[in-house]
């Protein structure tokens, strides 16, 4: 979902005592920069950035002007805290500039702005942090809901019983892997197929597809739960973001 639930300047006077965040923190610094996690301590330069996972306890050292974002339910491939140098950040930074006055705004928009960005946060982060492997139960799972996310009878408690593992060990493995608990990442998956399906501007036999045909599509049995949480993830209910899509 990479959903921004904060974006502006850092306060230099903040982060200085051991905290942990629910999703990924990104620290874009102006000049120095330093991330104290146990008994380690990151150093960055200007223009570097940071990428911290969920449930991280650390602490922060930065300069007035350095840039914050916070992502949740964010599928980002960094286990570990992560520095993301100079040479490949600028774009990082100007997301997160552009990102930090909508948060504040009032924009009618906001939402479906604030969700572009944190999609666009997301994929630099992505693009430059390196790649991983996820452990084998967290993959055979994420394959599961790939697979079956459209299937209204898909069942995830199911499918992570199914696994070899305890069943909360694997939930807290797959968030501490992801950044998303599996239900995230099974709801991701619909809203994703949701915006696509929207933005095509597909069509059944006789018109563009009704809400209730886009909800079938993407494993929801009712149609008006669908529509609530489509307007969570993207600002906007489903035929007004279709409205939208020029």
């Amino acid at each position: 979902m990479n959903n921004l639930v904060y974006a502006g300047y850092a306060n230099p006077a903040d982060g200085k005592a051991p905290h942990t965040h629910k999703g990924f923190e990104i620290i874009c610094f102006s000049q120095y920069g330093e991330v104290e996690c146990g008994d380690r301590i990151y150093s960055f330069s200007e223009g570097d950035a940071a990428v911290i996972p969920p449930l991280t306890a650390h602490n922060t050292r930065y300069a007035e002007g350095s840039l914050r974002a916070i992502l949740e339910q964010a599928l980002l491939p960094v286990r570990t805290i992560k520095a993301i140098k100079a040479k490949c950040s600028e774009g990082l930074f100007d997301a997160v500039r552009r990102a930090s006055a909508y948060f504040n705004g009032n924009s009618p928009e906001k939402g479906v702005l604030l969700a572009a960005y944190g999609n666009l946060i997301a994929a630099f982060v992505s693009a430059y942090s390196g790649g991983k492997e996820y452990s084998p139960v967290v993959k055979a799972l994420m394959e599961s809901i790939e697979l079956n996310f459209g299937d209204q009878t898909y069942s995830l408690e199911n499918a992570i019983r199914a696994l070899p593992l305890n069943y909360d060990y694997i939930r807290k493995l797959f968030l501490k892997e992801t950044g998303a608990t599996p239900r995230e990442y099974l709801e991701q998956k619909r809203m994703e197929r949701a915006r696509d399906i929207i933005l095509s501007g597909a069509t059944n036999r006789y018109s563009e597809f009704t809400v209730s045909q886009i909800a079938e599509a993407c494993g929801f049995a009712e149609p008006l739960y669908f529509s609530k949480v489509f307007k969570k993830y993207y600002g906007v209910s489903p035929s007004r973001f279709g409205e939208n899509r020029g």
